[in-house]
């Protein structure tokens, strides 16, 4: 098995040639055992790119034995400084190794299950599609989790109290995953033995199939089916069923589809769950940018760093300072300023007309004014 202190994790990326943006590290800050990487940037600025490109490098050092020194030669030479044994290393141990990309466009589509089958062929046919797209592992996540609980009556049956606990404990995590993607604390996951068929359990007693989802839930339990596929491949490997193996994710715009409140929730559930993995995402959402420690923030446009000292500031302040906005507010409420200053300017010799014009904006605007900007309009009104 391996350990997070001997995993070659990434710490540096140099990007030779992204469109206008040529000749840069991306150092990643060096917390322990690793950090997660967010790239942010305005479109066009090359995240999805660097993300492609990075995928091309690992999937190749995971089927093809190369030395440390493999370029990849494609239009956008981006080329990852990692450990010199990265790449080898990935190729001797893929079979111990976490490893997946996960695209803006998602499949999400779960297949029904007519029979259920044995987890030898199974586990084969999975290890035959480990270096291919996700859409294999979303497709028979159902299959899987059939499965599981198939081998879970044949556990109870021949009394295998080793293998049910382990069964149970699965379900409980995967069932706690889910309550928080669906932001429900009474989900249940249910199983009906006579379709062959998981379902969830809502606590307002709405019962859903995994293809009756919103966009965005889908989208998220894509990336928690994919991964959650991997890792127990891998679990089997190395014979340890509590076992957190290490890994890299690259996953471009997880928010995709999200309410806010579960966009915040992505990443912590995600490295919660699978804590040894470094994930490495292209974002515009700054409820991503600050959920989670341990990561690093480059803006590919500005090449400045941000620590996950964001955590702690407002999305507000992250559209500001990190994400290109010339301030906090809409353009509706930048054109009311200016009207204001306008006036402050016009009338600065006639305090009566120039609050009388500034109360006419207030009274006219009212319904559109948050109480921050009343605030400031008022303020201006009693100088």
């Amino acid at each position: 098995m391996i350990l997070p202190e001997d995993f070659p994790y990434i710490t540096s990326i140099y990007v030779n040639d992204c469109y206008t943006y040529q000749n840069f590290n991306i150092d990643l800050i060096q917390h322990k055992p690793l950090s997660h990487l967010i790239l942010t940037g305005k479109n066009g600025s090359g995240k999805s790119t660097i993300l492609r490109s990075l995928n091309l490098h690992i999937s190749k050092a995971l089927t093809e034995n190369q030395d440390g020194n493999y370029v990849l030669s494609d239009s956008m030479k981006i080329k990852p400084s990692y450990r010199f044994d990265f790449l080898p290393f990935f190729f001797d141990k893929r079979k111990e190794i976490v490893y997946s990309y996960l695209s803006p466009q998602r499949n999400s589509k779960v297949n029904d299950v007519s029979v259920p089958t044995k987890q030898d062929d199974f586990k084969q046919q999975l290890e035959k599609n480990y270096d291919k797209s996700s859409d294999y592992f979303i497709n028979n996540f159902m299959q899987f989790l059939v499965n599981k609980k198939v081998a879970q009556a044949f556990a109870q049956l021949d009394n295998n109290q080793v293998e049910i606990d382990k069964i149970n404990i699965f379900f409980q995590q995967l069932e706690s995953s889910f309550r928080k993607i669906f932001e429900d604390e009474k989900l249940k996951i249910t199983f009906n033995k006579d379709a062959l068929k998981i379902t969830f359990l809502l606590g307002d007693g709405r019962e859903l199939s995994f293809n009756d989802l919103s966009d965005g839930i889908s989208a998220l339990l894509s990336i928690i089916m994919d991964l959650f596929l991997r890792v127990e491949l891998i679990r089997d490997e190395v014979g340890n069923k509590t076992y957190n193996p290490c890994g890299i994710v690259l996953i471009d715009e997880p928010e995709t589809h999200l309410h806010y409140s579960l966009q915040y929730n992505v990443l912590p559930i995600l490295t919660n769950l699978f804590p040894n993995v470094q994930f490495i995402v292209a974002s515009h959402s700054a409820a991503i940018v600050s959920s989670i420690k341990n990561v690093t923030i480059f803006d590919l446009v500005s090449k400045e760093v941000l620590s996950d000292d964001a955590i702690g500031k407002s999305f507000s302040e992250l559209m500001v300072s990190h994400f290109g906005l010339d301030n906090e507010f809409s353009d509706f409420t930048d054109d009311l300023f200016e009207k204001v200053n306008i006036i402050l300017k016009e009338y600065r010799n006639n305090i009566p007309l120039r609050n009388q014009q500034l109360k006419a904006i207030l009274k006219e605007n009212e319904r559109y004014i948050s109480p921050t900007m009343r605030f400031e309009l008022e303020a201006k009104i009693s100088e």
